[in-house]
């Protein structure tokens, strides 16, 4: 793994993204970038805050998606990792992202906020290195961490197992929130919280939950989750504006290579759709779907009613949409689940209501009465609740990477088709990277297959 120091700069490029009016969230920045020398902590905040971003809104995003059967490449090379043809390049700029744009900026930028007194910025990194290294792992398994940045030290750093690089990840959360709670600032150089201590907190005690759900330890899931975000007010955003080179990434994505993404045959589509209403469909008495469907999706403009789009410059990929990064509703998503898999139905109606009646603050011309038990498809009970809130859990988060962690997480309970015959399942990980393989000589070997489970979701 070949790390330098660099600073702002994101290797977007080949995503088919620009983000060359990033100035417009960084143009306070008084100090050279490329010298580490002369950035203090609060001015390497906003390029770590974008490389995370890019992380989770990009290309990862989308290819999750696919495989996901919420979207649906359809043109060019996204045709062909549709259908799960991808090859070792395809991730190598998402591993740049990861390593060079957030791990190694955000690790400098630890240890000097602490050198500047400055406890709550260091934590706040860490709570950015946290959600990028957390959604890493999950996506290509063991991966290094622990010898990660340090070329000097580490030229080839191990790849740490997957468990314990949650485990890992977790330790680093609980010091971040203990800095937090000691001070400091960040102010408005923070693009996602403005500095503030609660909305971090609260935060990184979602992310946690999240983790711990990712390895199926379902009751710390549901501690972390009775102290995380509170409200749809607390949501963690990457803002975006319609400005050239800020705007939302799926529209950035889109208006660069229109025809590459759609939605044909979008599972998600189907189970929105106000007007068709196949099986499991989730428009019913206590629930109208169409604003939220108009918001992932356009219906079809052939005779195809299954061919439904992408939309254009509207919902999702509005140039000004923001981006859900970690939302109370994941939390009350994680809570309920959690809930469930206990047997607590009662909370674990409870907190899917709860996410149900924040579904009106995005999509206010929307049905979401409460639920009872009886309302679950099929009957209220633990393991058909359990369903209905996967299949929440399945729509709620379109056009992000947690259908894709779920799907392999539960040894695909939803049934979600595969989309080539010759496959022999879902896709388990996204693929080691030609320029780590070519560079990193700890790399696994064998080198896992595109269809090779990762240790925390065993098939």
């Amino acid at each position: 793994m070949k790390v330098i120091h660099k600073y702002l700069t994101l290797p977007v490029a080949a995503l088919g993204l620009s983000l060359s009016a990033c100035q417009d969230f960084v143009k306070d920045l008084d100090v050279n970038p490329n010298a580490p020398a002369t950035a203090d902590a609060l001015n390497m905040l906003q390029g770590v805050e974008l490389g995370d971003a890019l992380v989770h809104e990009g290309d990862a995003a989308r290819i999750a998606s696919m495989w996901a059967n919420t979207y649906t490449g359809v043109g060019n090379q996204y045709l062909a990792v549709n259908q799960y043809v991808a090859v070792t390049s395809d991730f190598s700029n998402l591993w740049s992202t990861i390593y060079l744009d957030v791990l190694t900026q955000s690790r400098i930028a630890t240890q000097r906020a602490l050198e500047e007194n400055n406890p709550l910025l260091s934590g706040i990194f860490q709570i950015i290195e946290a959600h990028t290294m957390g959604t890493a792992t999950s996506l290509f398994g063991d991966i290094p961490f622990r010898q990660a940045g340090d070329r000097l030290n580490y030229p080839n750093p191990v790849f740490d197992p997957q468990v314990q690089v949650y485990a890992d990840l977790q330790k680093e959360l609980k010091t971040a929130i203990a800095k937090i709670a000691q001070g400091g600032g960040a102010g408005n150089r923070d693009i996602f919280y403005s500095g503030n201590p609660t909305k971090w907190t609260q935060a990184a005690y979602t992310l946690r939950a999240r983790y711990y759900l990712h390895t199926q330890q379902y009751d710390s899931a549901r501690l972390m989750a009775l102290q995380g975000i509170s409200s749809p007010a607390n949501d963690w955003l990457m803002p975006h504006r319609e400005v050239d080179g800020a705007e939302n990434f799926y529209y950035q994505f889109q208006n660069e290579r229109g025809g590459y993404l759609e939605a044909f045959g979008s599972r998600a589509a189907r189970l929105l759709d106000p007007i068709r209403r196949l099986p499991g469909n989730r428009n019913n008495t206590k629930t109208d779907e169409t604003e939220r469907f108009n918001y992932f999706f356009g219906n079809s403009q052939t005779s195809n009613p299954d061919e439904y789009l992408l939309p254009y410059a509207i919902g999702i990929t509005d140039p000004s949409e923001d981006f859900p990064l970690l939302t109370y509703s994941e939390n009350q998503l994680i809570l309920a689940e959690a809930s469930a898999r206990q047997n607590n139905l009662t909370a674990a109606l409870a907190a899917l209501n709860d996410h149900r009646q924040a579904l009106l603050t995005k999509f206010p011309n929307g049905i979401y009465a409460p639920y009872v038990l009886s309302d679950i498809p099929g009957g209220g009970t633990r393991d058909n609740l359990i369903l209905e809130i996967l299949n929440e859990r399945y729509v709620s988060f379109i056009g992000q990477i947690e259908p894709f962690n779920d799907a392999r997480r539960t040894k695909n309970a939803l049934g979600l088709a595969r989309k080539s015959t010759t496959a022999p399942r879902l896709p388990q990980r996204f693929l080691y990277p030609q320029s780590e393989i070519n560079t990193n000589t700890s790399v696994p070997n064998p080198i896992p297959s595109l269809f090779d489970n990762t240790t925390v979701n065993p098939q």
